[in-house]
C-alpha cells in the first residue's frame, strides 16, 4: 500500500489539513503551530478505524475535541487515499469517514463513511460503501454488482471493521488492508541511549517488540540481504564508522542474552560499544533502523517528531539523502521547527504553519509559481531558504494577501 494523501477535519485545533503525501515530508513551524496536533489527528483517525466500540466511545469524549471558538461543532473527518494491490493489480482507493463527538445531547456517534476505488487508467471511481447515516450502509457484494446490499451497523460500527472480520464477504482483502494499516507515530527522542543499552529492556513496537540492539542482531541472523542493506546505509550515513557489528553476549548462566551494537570509528584502534557513539550518531542510527524495519513490514508511513534534535546539519542532510534511497514505499512525515532542514527539502515537500490569529492550525505549501521569487528574495538577503521562511511567516502575521499570493 501506498499513501498519497490524508485529510482531516474537526480535531483539537484543526479545521481542515489535507496533505500530499510524497516520499519525504515535513511541517515547518515554529512551536505552538500545531505540528504535534496533526500527527496526533492522524494517529487518532487510525486508532480510532481500529478500536473496540466501547473505545471509541471513550474516543469521542477525550482531549482532542475541537474547543477552538471557530469550530465548536465541527465533527471529525479522516481520509486516506492512495494505491492498493486488490486482485493481483494496483489500483488507487479512497476511505475515510465522519463522525460527531460527544455532546450535551448525544454521546457520539458515526455519521458517514465511504470506500471507492479506480484503476489507474480509469476516469471515475467505483463506490464499494456508501454509508449516509449511523443506521444506512450499503457495499457492493461482488466484482461485479452495485452498491446496493445493505449491511446492518451501530452508531458505533464501521463497516470496513466489520467486513475485514467476515472472511465471506467480497470486500474482505480489500477492507482488511485498509482497516489494518500501520501509521507508527515517533515522538521526539530525548535518550536514544535508552534504546541501544546492552542491558535494556525497552522494546519498541515497529521493530517487533525488540530493543534495537536485539532487533539488529536479529536481523543479521535471519535475513542477511537486508541487514547488508541497513549496514551499507549506516556507514554512508556516518562516515566516521568503519565497521559496525550487532552481538549477543551470553552471560554466567549460560541462557540470559544481552545484546550490544559494536562500533569501530575510522580513528580508533578497537571496538567499542555503541554507548560511546555521540548522542546525534545514535539517533541517525535509530531513525534509519526504523525506516528500515517499516519498510520491511509494508508499513506505508511513518510520523517523525523533530529528528533534527542533536544531529548534526551535515549528518542530517545525509539522513535525508540516504531515507530518499532506501525508503521504498514507506514514506515519511516528520515536524520541524529548524530551518536548517529546508536545506534539504524541495518545496513541494514542505508544508508551512501560518501565522493567525484563530488559534487553529493552518499549513500549507508554497505556491509553485512564486518559489523562485523566494529564492531571490533570500539570495538577495545573503539568507538560506529555511531562515528566509521563517522571518517570512513570522512577518506576514494576518496579511491575507500575502499568504493567498504565496502559498497554495
Amino acid at each position: 500500500m501506498k499513501i498519497d494523501s490524508i485529510t482531516i477535519e474537526g480535531i483539537a485545533n484543526i479545521e481542515h489539513i489535507c496533505l500530499q503525501i510524497g516520499t519525504i515530508n515535513a511541517l515547518i513551524a515554529p512551536n505552538g503551530y500545531g505540528k504535534s496536533n496533526v500527527l496526533r489527528a492522524i494517529d487518532f483517525g487510525v486508532k480510532f478505524m481500529q478500536a473496540s466500540e466501547s473505545e471509541r466511545l471513550q474516543k469521542l469524549n477525550s482531549r482532542f475535541l475541537p474547543i477552538n471558538i471557530s469550530i465548536p461543532d465541527k465533527d471529525f473527518l479522516f481520509e486516506i487515499c492512495g494505491s492498493i494491490e486488490n486482485g493481483g493489480q494496483e489500483e488507487l482507493f479512497q476511505y475515510g469517514y465522519t463522525v460527531a463527538w460527544k455532546s450535551k445531547n448525544n454521546e457520539g456517534h458515526i455519521l458517514s463513511e465511504w470506500l471507492k476505488i479506480k484503476s489507474p487508467t480509469e476516469r471515475r471511481y467505483k463506490q464499494l460503501i456508501s454509508r449516509q447515516s449511523f443506521d444506512q450502509c450499503f457495499i457492493v457484494p461482488s466484482a461485479s454488482g452495485r452498491c446496493t446490499k445493505k449491511l446492518n451497523v451501530g452508531q458505533l460500527q464501521l463497516a470496513i471493521q466489520i467486513i475485514a472480520g467476515t472472511n465471506s464477504m467480497y470486500l474482505n482483502n480489500l477492507s482488511s488492508q485498509i482497516y489494518n494499516i500501520a501509521i507508527p507515530n515517533i515522538e521526539t527522542l530525548d535518550n536514544p541511549e535508552s534504546y541501544f543499552s546492552a542491558g535494556a529492556n525497552k522494546g519498541i513496537a515497529i521493530l517487533e517488540g525488540m530493543t534495537l540492539s536485539k532487533y539488529l542482531y536479529t536481523l543479521k541472523q535471519n535475513d542477511h540481504l537486508e541487514y547488508s542493506m541497513l549496514k551499507d546505509g549506516i556507514l554512508q550515513l556516518i562516515p566516521g564508522i568503519c565497521e559496525f557489528s550487532p552481538e549477543a553476549i551470553t552471560m554466567a548462566d549460560g541462557q540470559t542474552k544481552i545484546y550490544d551494537v559494536r562500533i569501530k570509528e575510522t580513528k580508533n584502534t578497537t571496538a567499542t560499544s555503541i554507548q560511546q557513539l555521540s548522542s546525534g550518531s545514535k539517533r541517525i542510527i535509530f531513525l534509519f533502523t526504523l525506516c528500515i524495519a517499516a519498510k520491511r513490514n509494508n508499513i506505508p508511513l511513518i510520523m517523525i517528531e523533530e529528528p533534527e534534535n542533536s544531529i548534526h546539519p551535515r549528518l542530517m542532510e545525509n539522513l535525508i539523502s540516504t531515507l530518499l534511497i532506501y525508503s521504498s514505499d514507506t514514506r515519511i512525515l516528520m515536524t520541524s521547527h529548524s530551518p536548517y532542514l529546508m536545506r534539504y527539502l524541495s518545496p513541494n515537500q514542505m508544508y508551512f504553519g501560518l501565522p493567525k490569529h484563530d488559534g487553529l492550525a493552518h499549513f500549507h505549501r508554497i505556491n509553485p509559481s512564486k518559489i523562485k521569487y523566494i529564492k531571490k528574495y533570500a539570495s538577495d538577503m545573503e539568507l538560506t531558504i529555511g531562515e528566509f521562511m521563517f522571518d517570512f511567516m513570522l512577518d506576514m502575521e494576518d496579511d491575507a494577501e500575502k499568504i493567498d499570493t504565496f502559498f497554495e
